[in-house]
């Protein structure tokens, strides 16, 4: 959808896969993230092309030293949650904390002529994070949806949000407002 100016808006929903939403990695608050962000979704449909990366790794990646195994290709561990399951959109499988790098991500989001990003998911501080960084240096337009992302750890959420903002020039928004924005357009 066309926003003020003529930018295209495309939503990128960054690794609610099953390990980091209720598996090895995840949380009461990955879980709450991904039901929000459902609701978000189903709102923003028809207003946005939306983007689906999922985190998904071969055994013995050298991630795997850091974060032991997790997001095992050909698994459901690196499926969509199921509470975003009958949500349309692309999706994208990764392998590594920048959505767009090494990833058709930027291929699509420019066919579907894409130039303002919203991004969110988890973990805020890390693959949020990386994907926001990679935006940058292509070009997008960025903002951050910082009550549908999340991490381990809350103080680590804040930080990434204000170095996103310093460092990439990210709006950070909420959900609310993200969608009056998008549905404006």
């Amino acid at each position: 959808m066309e926003e003020n100016g003529g930018e295209k808006i495309g939503v990128i929903v960054i690794d609610l896969v099953n390990d980091f939403v209720s598996g090895k990695l995840g949380s009461p608050r990955g879980t709450e993230v991904a039901r929000r962000s459902a609701a978000f979704l189903r709102e923003v449909e028809e207003h946005s092309t939306i983007v689906f990366t999922m985190d998904s790794h071969i055994r013995n990646d050298p991630e795997f030293a850091i974060w032991g195994e997790h997001c095992l290709e050909n698994t459901s561990a690196s499926e969509l949650s199921p509470l975003l399951a009958q949500i349309e959109g692309f999706r994208i499988r990764k392998r590594h904390y920048d959505s767009f790098y090494d990833s058709d991500l930027d291929g699509l989001l420019r066919a579907n002529g894409v130039s303002h990003v919203y991004l969110f998911g988890i973990s805020t501080d890390i693959c949020v994070l990386h994907t926001c960084s990679g935006a940058f240096f292509r070009n997008y337009r960025i903002s951050i949806i910082g009550d549908l992302c999340t991490s381990l750890d809350e103080s680590r959420h804040l930080r990434a949000l204000d170095d996103m903002k310093l460092l990439y020039g990210a709006q950070i928004t909420d959900a609310s407002q993200a969608l009056k924005d998008i549905k404006a357009n």
